[in-house]
Formats: C-alpha cells, sequence, structure tokens
C-alpha cells in the first residue's frame, strides 16, 4: 500500500491518500468513454464495488447493478432516493448524525414526506425505534446511514436490514465513510441499494459517486414509470452500464474509471477482508494514542467505525488553532462539523492508510498540543498509538 510522499499527509475522513498506481492510472492519456480500455476499466471497478460491498454479481438476471456516476457523495445519496420516492411519498430517515439529516433535506428536496428517526450524536437509533417509525408511518422505503462522517458512529445497520425485509420495505444505506474498510454484506443482509464514493476507504481521488441496486429495487423503480431526474434515472444508466461499448447514455470519466480499476487492483491484491482487519487495528490503535493525549473519542468503543474517529478537544485548547499547529508538521486533521464543529478534531484512518502515516500524524499531533500549552509528555500518543497496533485487530 504504497502512499506518495507528498505534503499535507491527509488524516481527514477523505479525501484520503492516493497510491502511486492509482494516480499514476489517472495520469494516463484520455480514453474514449466507449473504446474497450474503458469497458474493461469499468468492469474491473464495478466487479471490485460489488466485491467490498458483498453485492451480488453483476450477472443477469439477478445480479445487482454497479452505478459509477461522476460526481460526490452526495449525488449518490439523491440517485439513491430519487427513483424510488416521489413527490408526497413517505421516506424514513433513521438520523444518527450530519449526514442522515442530509438524507432528510435531500428527501425534502424531492418533494418527499420526510419521517425521521433520530438520536443524540454520538449513539444509535434504536432498532426497535425504528420499527415502530415504519408501522407508524407506513413509509415503504427507510435511509440509513452505514457510518456517520461527523461522529465516526456506525449502525446497527444490519439489524434495521432485518426489519426492513421483515416488513417488505425497501432500504438505502449510505456507505460513503465505510465502504472499503467495513464489511457490508449487502446481499446477505437483504439491503436494497447501498451507495458510497471514491475519495475515503476505496483510496481513489474524489469524483465518484458509485452505488450498488438490487433486482428488488430495479423492479420498484420500473413499476413507478416516472424519475424526478433525468440524470439520475437508473433506468437511463441501466445499459451503459451493462455494456459501455454497446449503450450510450451520458460520457464517463475515463480516467477517474481507469483510476477506480487500478484502486480495485490494489485492494483485491490486499484481499477485502485482510483490508477490514486492517481498518479495525488502525482504530483501535489510533483511539489509544487519542486518549493518552487528553483527546478522548466521542462515543463508546462499542459504536465507533473502524474508518474515523471524533475526538473531543480540551476547553483550554481551540481545535482550529490545533488544526493549524498540526498543518505546520504537514498533517492535515478534519475540524468537527454540525453541532461538534467547536468542540471536536476529526482523523480519518481509512483506504491505504497504515502505520508509518498514522505513526507521523500522530507525532505531529502531539508536537501541536503541547506547542499549544497542553500538558502533554512527548511520545505518549506515539507509544500507546504502537502498543494499540501491536494488539491487532480489535473492535468493529
Amino acid at each position: 500500500m504504497t502512499v506518495p510522499a507528498r505534503s499535507p499527509l491527509l488524516l481527514i475522513p477523505g479525501p484520503t491518500p492516493v497510491p502511486q498506481p492509482v494516480l499514476e492510472a489517472l495520469a494516463r492519456p484520455t480514453e474514449s468513454h466507449s473504446s474497450e480500455p474503458t469497458g474493461r476499466a469499468l468492469r474491473r471497478l464495478q466487479e471490485g464495488i460489488a466485491h467490498a460491498l458483498g453485492a451480488r454479481p453483476a450477472v443477469e438476471p439477478v445480479g445487482d447493478l454497479v452505478l459509477v456516476l461522476a460526481g460526490s457523495g452526495t449525488l449518490g445519496l439523491e440517485a439513491g432516493i430519487v427513483n424510488l420516492v416521489g413527490p408526497g411519498e413517505k421516506l424514513l430517515v433513521v438520523n444518527h448524525g450530519f449526514f442522515g439529516a442530509r438524507f432528510a433535506a435531500a428527501g425534502r428536496a424531492i418533494g418527499a414526506e420526510v419521517v425521521e428517526v433520530s438520536c443524540p450524536w454520538g449513539e444509535q437509533v434504536a432498532p426497535d425505534e425504528v420499527e415502530r417509525a415504519l408501522r407508524e408511518s407506513g413509509a415503504r422505503v427507510m435511509t440509513v446511514t452505514h457510518v456517520d462522517t461527523a461522529t465516526g458512529v456506525v449502525s446497527p445497520f444490519l439489524e434495521y436490514a432485518r426489519i426492513a425485509r421483515e416488513m417488505g420495505v425497501l432500504m438505502v444505506l449510505d456507505a460513503v465513510a465505510g465502504a472499503g474498510g467495513m464489511p457490508v454484506g449487502m446481499a446477505a443482509a437483504g439491503i436494497d441499494v447501498v451507495i458510497t464514493a471514491s475519495q475515503k476507504a476505496l483510496g481513489m481521488p474524489p469524483g465518484l459517486a458509485l452505488l450498488a441496486i438490487s433486482q428488488r429495487a430495479m423492479e420498484r423503480r420500473r413499476q413507478r414509470g416516472r424519475c424526478g431526474s433525468y440524470f439520475l434515472d437508473w433506468l437511463n444508466w441501466e445499459a451503459p452500464m451493462r455494456d459501455s461499448q454497446a449503450n450510450y447514455f451520458a460520457t464517463l470519466p475515463t480516467n477517474m474509471v481507469a483510476a477506480g480499476a487500478a484502486a480495485m487492483e490494489l485492494a483485491e491484491g490486499e484481499g477485502w477482508e485482510p483490508r477490514f482487519a486492517r481498518h479495525r487495528r488502525m482504530a483501535h490503535a489510533v483511539r489509544r494514542g487519542l486518549r493518552a493525549l487528553g483527546l478522548p473519542p466521542m462515543g463508546a468503543d462499542e459504536v465507533l467505525s473502524s474508518t474515523v474517529t471524533a475526538a473531543r478537544v480540551p476547553e483550554a485548547i481551540d481545535p482550529a488553532a490545533l488544526r493549524r499547529a498540526a498543518a505546520g508538521e504537514d498533517v492535515a486533521i478534519a475540524g468537527g462539523i454540525g453541532a461538534w464543529s467547536k468542540t471536536t478534531i476529526r482523523l480519518g484512518h481509512m483506504g491505504a492508510t497504515g502505520l508509518p502515516e498514522l505513526l507521523h500524524g500522530m507525532a505531529a499531533l502531539e508536537g501541536a498540543l503541547i506547542s499549544l500549552g497542553a500538558p502533554v509528555e512527548r511520545g505518549a500518543g506515539v507509544g500507546e498509538l504502537m502498543c494499540g497496533w501491536e494488539e491487532g485487530d480489535k473492535g468493529q
């Protein structure tokens, strides 16, 4: 997992460091969107995404469709619901943080009647509350956030999926912050739509919204007739995604498709299960280091993800000043967002990141805290990070 030596080191929850072979693929001469090389790269990218998400192989007539769009994860959220819900129809949003609220905003933007079931930040929505909300609302489509990037909390999405199956409800999962670094198990869980994006644990540059769509969800789309978007209509994309050489709808971002194919080669060379275990190991090590620096994670270990950590900053330290000081050590650390914007920082530990990058980042964070007058012992965070790393695969 070779990351190019460039400044600053991105320890934010996306974009993440991009391996050199992926950057080299991105820099190749641009191919036609209908060329054989682009067709091969698209198929390779789709296969890798299907494996990462645990989707059914894209073989007619039972395979899940992997849709590759030029855009961000937010575009993916809208594409995930505009095909299933229309104006005046109910959409249940399970909201445990900033991006659950974004799903609700996207639903309202397309005219849906949004019903939210939520919880305080740093916690999970209980499955029985989701079941109760589905029964009371009568919603036939629900959205769930896998990992909320603002809080680092992972939802009990497999329990939600079980409830959705039992009630005949379609479930749409935002896995932007988890896919590629944590298992999803789409087919085994019976999840209908999974949304992710290129720039986080999948180890690609920003630029692609990626969706895996089940046959059940496609059938719902066909039954609806009209879609509230032309560009995001799955039916317009279905044929080009099955065969981009024979079918055309809109021009694919060919260089990003090539880079995505290269990223999937690297990920599958590592192996998905070892990759998930590496992410668990990184999360455990980072959180040990943060606690040693007086930066406790904002949530109980059992609800925290393998890919991102939000940590509380001491009252005497300005989070923005801490980030500026770390930037002086060529390390980018994210600020808190939403309700936690004034009290937290966020670290991404995902994608191609490994022990060398984590050590660099923890040392920079130590130095930044010391420079701001925090009572931190030099080496405390780095030492605890190493102890956590040596303990191995822990947590989510």
